[in-house]
């Protein structure tokens, strides 16, 4: 009798607790939130309630932000004219030395992008002084769709008397609309007409 009375008690104890707490189990039928999870949100947020989700700011996004690399695609790095196939051919040759880029984000992995070149243009042993130009192709793929291509005559008028001149391009405005996967940006010369090469390395 003794024995029975205490753990009558204890039982009472704990139903009182989990009465008091509004049910021991973690969601009512109904939906609401349990006792236990009520305490948990007190301990945790000092509220009854789970603070509603922090809303990234356009600052955050701007700041996790990661500008794509340049890349020079196989092949357009430099354009050369010759008349054979030996070095004593070479008539000019046009290059592209640097590249360089600048984002600007819109918000939702978009950004407003300029890209720039620089490049040289040389005369060889079987050319001279003239005007030498070839096509530079600029193209952003997001994944395998190409969001954005742009196409610019670059090179430059050597002098007599001199060896070579130097060239740079900018395209401005290009503007890569939000969207997931990553984007890649090709810059690379090749004859006018001719098709865009294929990507290569990165800058």
């Amino acid at each position: 009798m003794n024995d029975v009375m205490p753990r009558r008690l204890t039982m009472l104890a704990a139903s009182m607790l989990c009465l008091g707490l509004a049910g021991c189990g973690s969601r009512s039928s109904s939906g609401e939130q349990s006792g236990m999870q009520t305490l948990s949100n007190i301990v945790m947020f000092q509220s009854t309630k789970p603070p509603p989700p922090v809303e990234r700011s356009k600052a955050d996004e701007e700041q996790d932000f990661v500008c794509p690399a340049v890349t020079i695609a196989d092949g357009g790095a430099a354009i050369r004219a010759q008349s054979g196939t030996d070095s004593g051919s070479l008539r000019h040759q046009i290059s592209i030395l640097n590249v360089a880029r600048e984002c600007t984000p819109t918000g939702g992995g978009g950004f407003r992008l300029k890209v720039g070149a620089e490049g040289r243009v040389l005369a060889g042993p079987a050319g001279g002084p003239g005007s030498y130009y070839a096509s530079m192709s600029t193209q952003v793929l997001r994944g395998t769709t190409v969001v954005a291509r742009r196409a610019a005559r670059v090179g430059g008028t050597i002098s007599s008397g001199q060896a070579g001149t130097d060239f740079s391009h900018i395209e401005d405005g290009i503007v890569v609309p939000p969207g997931k996967g990553d984007v890649e940006i090709i810059v690379g010369l090749n004859t006018a007409g001719a098709a865009a090469p294929a990507r290569a390395r990165r800058r």
